[in-house]
């Protein structure tokens, strides 16, 4: 059995008085995140807790107590160690994107990259620590686990773990001292480097999250509602309560799943959001077949079994016919508002500048009446919204009673370049909201779900490897070697689907996860690669 998690919103429109204290507390709990941000940067000793997400560690919940009765005791122990948590997964994933810039930046470079890859040696670097001692410490620290264990399964963990330190401990013996000093003195300066630079994260407007503490919610009785949350406020013992409504199928999954702690945030017009995440428990399987998905231009979904889902025709439709020429007016508009004040800046003529404030008002007055481009926005956005459920809805149900493994392209919107209208349009569409869609129905229902290599996808012959972009024109799929047809959009899922159990393929992905031009270079070798023995078995076969 696995818990699979999902979260139902409840609204409610507390009184003028009860969402002023709301907006305080929401206020000052972002405020504390923000500082707690500030006081774990301060304190390097901290960072190998951070990069290790151990926010639990006893030597963390020390500092947190100390900061905390010390300057920010303002909200008291409850927020406070939630506003800590929020402040420490920030800097986690800050953490973690310069850790993985780092990695791609020295793969390929010899045992420097063990340094940023193994937290213990990357730690040891920022804080110039004496590598082996640390590897000893993890070494013993497993062992002395793995004595109290008895599970096979989780000791095959911590022997892994000895493994894998021992194999760092022998990496080391093979350099000098010197050679070990200089390695750490690069990457310590790299990192600092990349501290430096790099945006520190800064919450506004953070949700609050809430917990037993500092919370209650029942079901309403004779009153318009179907849930009241209790809140606690910052006066000392004193409580709001606020009416809530949910959605039928909300309350059902709130009556029928487990619940945990919900976080509270305040939205435009008074109004509040209460999420609720709840767990789900679904069986395991063993899948018995794989399904590869694409994400078509034309078609949402079309799937390696050659069935598709959704259409975007009349999507792109509305976007290029309407939603775009909107948008090109209020562009063109806000290029001549900044041409003019250029020139208001420059011109001595009094007339002339009365002239060019009358136009740079009226320019502005006709930006701010933005109702008739909002109420297009809208309706694009829900056709979208409404067109990718349900295609997601229909392929859903139709797998949902099957032991499969669904293969899907890990795209990243970003390195998608199509020209500038259709990237535009790709952001307003968000091809990544249909993947988060599919993943989030899969998972609600244990399906099993793997994300694979997206690139020459829809360029390579399933039959006799050959990638080029030639072979895809639009929708139709004709290989320039073989001669090969097919819809491109089931092409693509065939490959997609093929590349589920690709050890090769996932050894590449798996070495230059960070570094996008060497993962694709090796990728097209590889695929080169199995041509070429396509063509010599071809050769060999007609000789025979």
């Amino acid at each position: 059995m696995s818990d699979n998690t999902k979260s139902v919103f409840l609204y409610g429109k507390p009184t003028k008085v009860k969402i002023n204290e709301l907006s305080v507390m929401q206020k000052q709990y972002s405020q504390l995140i923000n500082s707690y941000i500030e006081c774990l940067l301060n304190n390097p000793n901290i960072y190998l807790y951070i990069f290790q997400n151990n926010k639990k560690d006893s030597n963390v919940r020390r500092f947190e107590k100390e900061i905390r009765h010390e300057k920010l005791n303002y909200l008291g122990s409850a927020l406070g160690q939630n506003a800590f948590d929020h402040a420490f997964t920030e800097l986690y994933n800050h953490f973690t994107r310069i850790k993985n810039y780092m990695y791609g930046l020295y793969i390929d470079s010899g045992d420097i990259q063990h340094f940023v890859s193994s937290v213990c040696l990357l730690n040891a670097s920022i804080l110039n620590l004496d590598p082996f001692i640390e590897l000893k410490k993890l070494i013993d620290a497993n062992k002395n686990k793995m004595l109290t264990i008895e599970k096979t399964n989780v000791k095959k963990n911590y022997e892994n773990n000895i493994k894998y330190y021992n194999d760092l401990l022998n990496m080391l013996q093979k350099h000098t001292h010197e050679e070990i000093s200089e390695i750490m003195s690069m990457v310590r300066t790299t990192f600092f480097e990349e501290l430096e630079s790099r945006k520190v994260p800064f919450v506004k407007d953070s949700p609050i999250q809430l917990d037993s503490r500092v919370c209650e919610i029942q079901e309403a009785n004779h009153i318009d509602a179907d849930y009241v949350i209790r809140v606690k406020t910052l006066q000392r013992g004193k409580w709001m309560d606020i009416p809530l409504k949910v959605s039928r199928h909300g309350k059902w999954r709130l009556d029928n799943y487990k619940k945990c702690s919900p976080t509270i945030q305040i939205l435009k017009n008074r109004l509040i959001k209460v999420s609720i995440p709840v767990e789900k428990k679904t069986a395991d399987y063993e899948y018995t077949e794989i399904i590869g998905v694409d994400i078509g231009e034309t078609e949402l979904i079309h799937t390696s079994d050659d069935i598709s889902y959704g259409s975007f025709k009349e999507m792109t439709a509305l976007y290029d016919n309407i939603v775009l020429p909107k948008l090109g007016n209020r562009s063109k508009l806000k290029a001549l508002m900044r041409k003019y004040r250029k020139e208001l800046k420059k011109t001595t003529s009094e007339e002339r500048k009365h002239k060019l404030r009358k136009k740079i008002g009226n320019i502005n007055k006709m930006l701010q009446g933005r109702k008739s481009l909002n109420r297009v926005l809208r309706k694009y956005s829900h056709a979208v919204e409404s067109e990718i459920s349900c295609a997601v809805k229909s392929f859903v149900n139709d797998i949902k009673d099957r032991n499969v493994l669904v293969s899907i392209e890990n795209l990243n919107i970003l390195q998608f370049d199509r020209g500038r209208k259709n990237n535009r349009r790709d952001s307003n569409w968000a091809r990544g909201q249909l993947l988060e869609k599919i993943k989030e129905k899969l998972t609600w229902i244990g399906k099993k779900i793997v994300e694979v290599e997206p690139a020459y996808s829809s360029q390579e012959c399933p039959v006799c490897h050959y990638t080029d972009r030639k072979n895809r024109n639009g929708k139709h799929f004709k290989c320039q070697y073989c001669g090969y047809e097919d819809d491109a959009d089931h092409v693509g899922a065939i490959n997609v689907k093929n590349r589920a159990e690709d050890e090769e393929i996932k050894e590449i992905v798996k070495k230059y996860q960070y570094n996008k031009e060497k993962r694709h270079s090796h990728l097209k070798k590889l695929l080169n690669a199995r041509h070429k023995a396509y063509l010599d078995s071809a050769v060999a076969g007609a000789t025979i």
